[in-house]
């Protein structure tokens, strides 16, 4: 997707932790450093770093001014660290803040130092006020106003105003935004728009969607995902239609056999749009290496049996700032064949929002060892089974049943509509026990520790950053930040 203004992504969590540092009872102005991912026209907050009050060279009801070393400090940190500085400082006193005319000449007198030490850096500066935020960043040495996008905000106990969706038409940068009655609210979809409303209809419509797994799930999360309204697909698979995928696979026939399982999805998505208008995109290929196709989508669903797969999808919504979906499903059984009894079948459903719920390794669902026997090459898979290393059980099918995953499928499907419309929160993780007749909704936290969306981990890093710097030699280099 492209935008033409800039944008600041900021998780919810993050957003709490500045608010928390940087607006304090004593109602002094406050300074804070956001290390960000500079992905293009987005910077993805990383990273929040305060000062201590004995690092700050000025701290007054109306000023504030971190100490010159701290700022080469963080200043180097962050660029080392391969980041985009953003300056966030307060107005305790404002709802809704404005740069002062004080804060623009501290701009600029930042871009001189700045630019003096790096080639063609990317940073930015941003004021927080009681209620609202106001962002500017440095595009071809000139500041432009960056609009902020919060995200999973109904994790805020209050919201921020002036925040875009990634999700409203009104907001949306993808380049073929449509208009009028091409958005899809007609009679066509009106008992969806009796459920979700006409603006939570055209939300869907604009809404991008990239599904990971054409097989069981996937299949039937993409047909749903077109009927409900979604015009813009992605799907992404690397196997071929087996015989033994015809029971649960949805527009799969005896004919597709052999063929790329996205072929034979798209041509059933196609059949089952309720409009012609729309893009069904195809990869047949490993997501691991076609990554970059994803950034041009608004979320992710993953609805792969790879643990590996699973483990590289979250990472790559915790690097990028998006949000990430995860369904699956797990049957277990007992006794050797021919006399076996199913003791568990559960689905599960995991919304990853970065910084504000936990992700995948939070929640400890990386698996090593699953993965270790995933990356083998068949001869490897049978040379550490032959030496005892791999059970034999380990490399079996693993059991899979229709029920089960439609179940696991609709609730995906539900939680993607109340990301997308906004008529309801979603649940942060849904596990379904078929055979109990039990589903239970979990609330989670993002860990700190986490090592991969913790303080130290790869949250909002992005994958691209100033790209080819130079730092300026010793004597070229001012003696100090600007005052």
């Amino acid at each position: 997707m492209t935008s033409q203004q800039p944008r600041l992504v900021v998780p919810a969590g993050v957003l709490d932790g500045l608010r928390d540092a940087l607006l304090r009872a004593d109602g002094d102005e406050r300074f804070a450093f956001v290390y960000c991912g500079d992905h293009g026209q987005r910077l993805l907050a990383s990273r929040v770093v305060t000062p201590e009050d004995d690092r700050m060279a000025v701290r007054e009801r109306t000023a504030c001014r971190p100490d010159p070393a701290f700022e080469r400090e963080c200043i180097g940190a962050c660029v080392d660290a391969q980041l985009a500085p953003l300056l966030v400082h307060s107005h305790p006193f404002a709802e809704s803040p404005a740069f002062s005319g004080r804060d623009v000449a501290r701009m600029d007198d930042f871009r001189g130092w700045l630019t003096g030490l790096y080639d063609d850096p990317t940073y930015g500066f941003a004021v927080l006020g009681q209620s609202d935020a106001e962002a500017v960043v440095d595009v071809d040495g000139q500041f432009a106003d960056a609009r902020v996008e919060v995200l999973a905000p109904w994790k805020l106990d209050a919201g921020l105003p002036s925040a875009v969706s990634r999700f409203d038409p009104a907001d949306r940068n993808h380049a073929d935004a449509p208009d009028g009655d091409a958005d899809g609210v007609d009679g066509t979809y009106d008992r969806n728009v009796r459920a979700v409303t006409e603006d939570g209809q055209r939300r869907l419509s604009s809404a991008a969607v990239a599904v990971v797994g054409a097989g069981g799930v996937g299949s039937m999360v993409a047909e749903q995902l077109v009927r409900l309204g979604v015009t813009d697909l992605l799907v992404v698979d690397p196997d071929e239609v087996e015989a033994t995928n015809l029971p649960r696979t949805v527009g799969a026939y005896d004919h597709h056999v052999g063929k790329p399982k996205v072929d034979a999805l798209r041509e059933h998505l196609w059949k089952s749009s309720p409009t012609a208008d729309g893009t069904i995109a195809t990869a047949h290929a490993p997501v691991e290496d076609v990554a970059e196709r994803l950034d041009d989508y608004d979320l992710v669903v993953g609805c792969v049996d790879r643990v590996s797969t699973r483990s590289f999808l979250n990472e790559y919504a915790v690097k990028q700032l998006t949000y990430y979906v995860d369904a699956g499903v797990r049957i277990d059984v007992d006794g050797d064949e021919g006399a076996r009894t199913t003791t568990a079948m559960t689905g599960y459903v995991q919304l990853v929002a970065p910084g504000a719920t936990a992700c995948f390794d939070c929640l400890g669902r990386h698996a090593p060892g699953a993965s270790h026997v995933e990356r083998l090459s068949p001869e490897e898979q049978a040379a550490e089974r032959e030496r005892g290393y791999i059970a034999d059980e380990a490399l079996a099918p693993e059991p899979a049943v229709v029920h089960l995953n439609g179940v696991v499928a609709s609730k995906a499907v539900s939680v993607v509509s109340k990301l997308v419309t906004g008529h309801a929160e979603p649940p942060d993780f849904v596990r379904y026990e078929d055979l109990e007749n039990d589903m239970t909704e979990l609330t989670t936290e993002p860990s700190e520790r986490c090592p991969t969306c913790g303080e130290d981990g790869l949250r909002g890093v992005g994958r691209r950053s100033f790209g080819s710097f130079e730092t300026a030699t010793e004597d070229d280099a001012p003696t100090q930040t600007p005052q």
